[in-house]
């Protein structure tokens, strides 16, 4: 036994030795190719933006040469008169409409040095060769000169060519272009960027000084991010010439250095790319290989080490194996339990212990075999929960997880011996049906929706949801498991659309519509991304005094194809796919820096309404976002009401109301929207701190000749003076509507009568004529 102690003491202290060499060796081997890998993709994106500056360069060159083909201006310059026609506007229009060539100039100069033409100001005639070298030194010798420099107002691409006719020089083209679209396409290539100008240029560059970073000009300040100028700030110096690259936090920085035609550092491109965003496969797959490696060989020498063991321990052996056949027989038994309860938690939810995807297809495909086999039918319903989120997003993650035990515990009980339940993630389920009629799918379906009509009581709370189902069956809607799974959800969707707490069964119109959804979705993040969206504002009158007494903020979509399009048409959709947040934060902000330019124009404008969504209200966030837009951007709170639907109060009094009273904390005026339609409980109206109503259009429409409408218009009225509160009518679009509006004493009017909704440009007409 001593001596099998040593023998373990020497096998322990040679397995340390070997693991820690091959843990340095592998480490060292890991940073060599991770430094490489670096070196690559820095390689690269310098010749990325090597490329991009040439081909601008090029283009830039191009358009120079062109222009001085021109016969239109070689016959102006010939006659050195009527310089006057040469108006190149349209031409920079198409190249900002048709190319990435957005900011463009040009400046043609006759022999003499004068310019006749500026596309950037109405000046011209005066003798630019007295200020500019380049331009006088093409012109005593022609030749073409297409440097990048940096000027009075920007550091720009320049090109300039001389005009001929007959080989005579008569005046020189001259192309200048910004950095903006080279630092787009960086953008669009996964780095951030910014292109700093050297110190030397610092004094004759005259530009707002908040373009500066430490002396240096920022030539792509539009395209560069507060957080990534930040970042840069920390340590400028260093990233100035990070070559060939520097590791920074989460950042992978490199330096591209662009030099003036002296061979004299310019600028700086600081490129900072992600590092969870560079992809080092081929690293991980060559240390799994060489990890294997180290194995095999420690493998291979422990085999040998215990060859020599068994020859001189083989009586031993001999003795312990009884022992060791009982341990392994008992251990192989301990192994089997396990390997049966890991395969069970592999094919099932660990929540509610229904089968999960991968198990839920196995038996989709054998019940799909078996039917071609039998010529009998499968069905796949498709089941999602309404309301889930909201209810999980109010009460937390532990109420929505009981909620879902609760909601498994009534599916059980519609099920067969022979179906299946599952659970595919989130609040989507499935259910697979074998050989059974569509009759039967309908008595299954309202079985299912009639079971959730009764509440799920958690922690003494009552909680309503409901389930929108979708239906496909084989062999008529599919013959394969994804057709059949990808149809059903189809359908579910279909379902959600008319209205939730439904089914809907499987079609082709619903694939062509699911098509449809789709594209509407990434034609949406695109709008948003790329700024499509804008503030249209209806006014509001005070049809006494004659006077404007605020704005609503609306919605459009100005779409780069199908043109103006209405809210109608896609913010039930964007609502849907969790978008709307996003979109209404937008048009909040968009909508406060309108009024607060018309202030500084000395335009009043009366209160700005922002409507607030469902989900907003629902929102942890949007109390933070309401502040933090109004410090930003620092418009008075006084000047901004928010509109919301008493539908939206009711759907969750209590939460609603602890939402009103923040917003009214600062200083914000509250407005209930379409007031009237839904269910509102007085006893939570005198609750809210809301400041108006605003009676719905439906109940204007008819005025003055209905008479349900006007006594329920009355009434508001009424209840409005007796709570207090201040009072607009939308939709007025008739002279007699506004009369007895304004003899009943509601004064504030919305709608066609006065003014449709306007874009910001025709709002600040409207409002002049006012003033």
């Amino acid at each position: 036994m001593q001596l099998q102690y040593k023998i373990f003491l020497t096998a322990l202290f040679f397995t340390l030795i070997y693991i820690y060499s091959s843990f340095s060796y592998i480490s060292h081997v890991k940073q060599r190719l991770s430094d490489e890998k670096y070196k690559e993709v820095v390689y690269n994106i310098g010749n990325e933006v090597k490329t991009l500056i040439e081909e601008k360069k090029e283009a830039i060159l191009l358009l120079s040469l062109a222009l001085s083909e021109s016969d239109h201006i070689k016959n102006i310059l010939l006659q050195k008169k009527d310089f006057h026609q040469i108006n190149l506007q349209a031409f920079s229009h198409k190249l900002k409409k048709y190319s990435s060539l957005h900011n463009v100039w040009f400046q043609i100069v006759a022999l003499d040095g004068t310019s006749v033409y500026r596309s950037w100001t109405s000046k011209s005639g005066d003798n630019v060769i007295e200020i500019r070298d380049d331009i006088a030194k093409v012109l005593q010798n022609p030749h073409v000169f297409s440097p990048i420099s940096v000027g009075k107002f920007d550091m720009t691409f320049k090109s300039i060519v001389p005009i001929f006719v007959h080989k005579r020089c008569i005046g020189v083209v001259e192309t200048i272009a910004k950095f903006n679209s080279i630092s787009r396409k960086i953008d669009t290539l996964g780095w951030k960027n910014v292109l700093l100008v050297d110190k030397r240029y610092k004094k004759q560059l005259h530009v707002d000084k908040k373009m500066f970073l430490d002396g240096y000009y920022i030539a792509n300040y539009t395209n560069v991010s507060k957080d990534t100028l930040a970042f840069i700030a920390q340590d400028l110096q260093s990233y100035k010439e990070a070559f060939p690259y520097k590791i920074k936090e989460k950042y992978l920085v490199t330096t591209y250095i662009l030099k003036d035609i002296n061979n004299k550092k310019m600028a700086y491109f600081i490129l900072l790319k992600e590092k969870d965003s560079i992809t080092f496969t081929e690293i991980k797959v060559q240390m799994k290989a060489l990890v294997a490696i180290f194995v095999l060989i420690y493998m291979g020498i422990a085999l040998f080490a215990y060859y020599i063991y068994v020859f001189y321990y083989k009586k031993f052996v001999q003795q312990q194996q009884s022992i060791l056949e009982e341990k392994v027989a008992s251990k192989t038994k301990e192994l089997e339990a396990k390997s049966l309860k890991l395969k069970y938690q592999a094919e099932h939810d660990t929540l509610t212990q229904l089968p999960n995807r991968f198990l839920f297809l196995d038996r989709l495909k054998q019940a799909l075999e078996e039917a071609y086999r039998n010529n009998t039918r499968v069905t796949v319903f498709f089941l999602d929960l309404d309301r889930f989120k909201e209810i999980n997003d109010t009460y937390g993650h532990e109420v929505g997880d009981r909620l879902l035990e609760l909601v498994t515990k009534r599916l059980l009980q519609y099920r067969r011996a022979e179906d299946t339940i599952a659970r595919l993630g989130g609040d989507e389920f499935t259910l697979l049906l074998e050989n059974v009629k569509q009759k039967d799918s309908i008595k299954i379906a309202n079985q299912i929706l009639q079971s959730m009509k009764k509440p799920f009581i958690i922690n003494g709370v009552k909680h309503y949801t409901t389930f929108s189902i979708g239906i496909s069956s084989y062999p008529e809607d599919g013959r394969t498991y994804e057709e059949l799974l990808r149809n059903a959800d189809t359908a579910m969707y279909k379902a959600k659309e008319s209205g939730k707490n439904n089914y809907h069964f499987y079609n082709v119109a619903m694939t062509e519509l699911a098509m449809e959804r789709l594209k509407l979705e990434k034609e949406l993040r695109s709008a948003l991304k790329n700024g499509e969206f804008e503030a249209y504002f209806q006014p509001k009158i005070d049809a006494m005094h004659k006077k404007v007494v605020g704005l609503e903020a609306l919605i459009r979509w100005k779409h780069p194809h199908k043109g103006m399009i209405f809210p109608d048409s896609f913010i039930p959709f964007a609502e849907e796919i969790g978008l709307i947040a996003s979109i209404d934060n937008m048009m909040m902000k968009l909508s406060m820096q309108q009024v607060l330019q018309w202030h500084e124009k000395q335009i009043e404008c009366g209160k700005i309404s922002i409507n607030l969504s469902a989900r907003q209200l629902t929102s942890k966030n949007y109390i933070n976002e309401l502040e933090t837009a109004v410090r930003e951007i620092g418009l008075d709170p006084r000047y901004i009401e928010i509109e919301i639907t008493e539908t939206h109060i009711m759907e969750n009094p209590e939460y609603a109301m602890e939402i009103l009273h923040k917003i009214r904390a600062l200083g914000i005026s509250i407005s209930i929207d379409d007031f009237g339609t839904g269910y509102s409980s007085l006893s939570y109206l005198k609750k809210l701190p809301v400041t108006k109503l605003k009676i719905d259009r439906s109940f204007v429409v008819e005025l003055p000749y209905d008479k349900d409408d006007v006594a329920i218009v009355k009434t508001i009225i009424s209840l409005a003076k007796n709570l207090g509160l201040e009072l607009i009518a939308e939709g007025v679009e008739r002279k007699e509507q506004v009369d007895f509006l304004v003899q009943e004493g509601c004064y504030d009017i919305q709608g066609y009568y006065f003014s449709k909704p306007l874009s910001k440009e025709d709002c600040e007409k409207f409002l002049k004529t006012f003033e």
